[in-house]
């Protein structure tokens, strides 16, 4: 581990995206994880996102109902996350949905920028697969500000200076 960390009671806080996102059997690791992998180690190159992922604590399993083999689980805590494949008999939230889907939902944008997002093809395409039901989010309404500090650490980073805030 890093000496570079910060510390927060007794607990280092790596500096290192790489050392923030710890794998857990990597070999195992479907197409899914290594998605979410590489998302979350991009996003934490942003500070915004870093301090986002200090306040997390949840666990997250992520479920294709066809495709079990891709299941992971998501365990943010004390600024790290750890991916594993499988999923715990009880985690805080459960998405479930294919793949493909998930993948979408996990582009996403946050705020204002989520309702462009929505009236897009893709958008749709995730508001359709909610209201049939292919797509599911269980738990998010027991943990509410945990889900929203999730959706905040996915959502794509918005470049101030294109945006017109910076």
């Amino acid at each position: 581990m890093s000496t570079r960390g910060r510390e927060a009671g007794d607990v280092t806080i790596p500096r290192d995206p790489r050392e923030r996102v710890v794998v857990a059997g990597a070999e195992g690791l479907h197409l899914l994880g290594r998605f979410f992998q590489a998302m979350l180690l991009n996003h934490l190159k942003d500070p915004r996102k870093v301090r986002t992922m200090d306040k997390l604590n949840l666990v997250v399993a992520v479920a294709p109902p066809v495709h079990r083999d891709c299941a992971l689980t998501l365990a943010f805590s004390e600024g790290r996350v750890t991916l594993e494949g499988g999923v715990p008999p009880r985690p805080d939230v459960v998405l479930e949905g294919e793949p493909a889907m998930l993948m979408k939902l996990a582009r996403m944008p946050a705020g204002p920028a989520a309702l462009r997002f929505l009236r897009t093809h893709e958008g749709r395409a995730v508001i359709a697969a909610l209201r049939s039901g292919e797509l599911r989010i269980r738990g998010a309404a027991r943990h509410p500000l945990g889900m929203m500090r999730f959706a905040r650490l996915l959502a794509p980073g918005i470049d101030r200076r294109r945006s017109g805030q910076g």
